[in-house]
């Protein structure tokens, strides 16, 4: 085991604990893959939400340059260029990725549902695009699938970090599911009323988040069999933060919203039940077109080519 290889596991256990959890369910090879993308993810991530703002947008667009050169004397980077040639990911993904980041290093506030899934389109679905391509999967007909299951999980992170963003200064709960004006300062000093107007912003995102896990849902057939069932706990498990959110505004926004261990392990189990009962997700192959709406915001050729 290469030390790059070690860090790169040990920072996906450590910083993604619902995804790395999911992911044990993942072929060795596989894991190991998926870990060394999120240890380039995380890096570049870290580098946007840096303090103050923007004070490392010139290494992310040196990043970017790298990624089109092909080369990097940064390990991390390496490997993911490495990683990239290994497994055919294209580059624009990895370049939809980077811009997203370094746009998102400034103060923001998103407009509208369109907005908002562009953003998440750009941080997420970019990613399970990529894993598309270390899991094997060629058959075109899956990424929408798969673009729709990043867009839900991305929702999901943004519902749960409402008052973590608002400290950075960033309001992703766009302002079309807003009944009132919300900021930043007003959410991070404790303002009641903004405060219960965003929570009620992110019951609406979460019912977005809701129709593109479902679209996800139909789907997960396309998917190698031995990887199909990481991908699956990872969503419930991801969907089920947005459950627990809904479910007590107080707490929310008291700490951080975390499914327990014994949640998990109940989801887990119930998602083999349910494979069980309903048979190989490979039967719903080709039965079901992808819902166009759920896209119009996107421009489709980005992945789909």
């Amino acid at each position: 085991m290469t030390q790059q290889l070690e860090y790169a596991k040990s920072t996906f256990a450590a910083n993604a604990k619902t995804f790395a959890l999911a992911a044990r369910f993942l072929p060795k090879a596989r894991y190991e893959a998926v870990a060394r993308l999120y240890a380039f993810c995380r890096q570049l991530d870290d580098l946007a939400d840096a303090a103050p703002a923007g004070v490392n947008h010139d290494m992310l667009v040196s990043i970017r340059q790298q990624i089109c050169d092909g080369e990097s004397t940064d390990p991390v980077i390496d490997d993911m260029l490495q990683l990239q040639r290994d497994f055919e990911i294209p580059t624009a993904l990895l370049l939809d990725f980077v811009d997203t980041l370094i746009e998102d290093q400034y103060p923001r506030a998103l407009a509208n549902v369109d907005q908002l899934v562009r953003f998440a389109y750009g941080v997420a679905s970019t990613v399970g695009l990529m894993m598309c391509h270390v899991f094997g999967v060629r058959d075109q007909r899956a990424y929408p699938f798969a673009v729709d299951l990043g867009v839900a999980m991305q929702i999901t992170n943004i519902a749960r970090d409402i008052l973590e963003d608002a400290e950075r200064d960033r309001l992703y709960v766009p302002g079309t599911l807003l009944d009132a004006p919300v900021s930043c300062e007003g959410l991070a000093q404790g303002d009641a009323d903004q405060r219960a107007n965003a929570y009620q912003g992110a019951m609406r995102m979460l019912s977005i988040a809701d129709e593109y896990y479902a679209s996800a849902a139909l789907g997960y057939g396309y998917l190698p069999p031995s990887v199909r069932q990481a991908i699956k706990v990872a969503a419930r498990l991801y969907q089920a933060i947005g459950e627990k959110v809904a479910r007590n505004e107080t707490a929310y926004w008291q700490r951080r919203t975390v499914v327990s261990t014994e949640r998990k392990c109940l989801l887990i189990a119930e998602l083999f039940m349910q494979r069980m009962r309903d048979g190989s997700s490979t039967l719903q192959v080709g039965k079901f077109q992808h819902a166009e709406h759920l896209h119009v915001a996107l421009d489709q050729r980005r992945f789909t080519a």
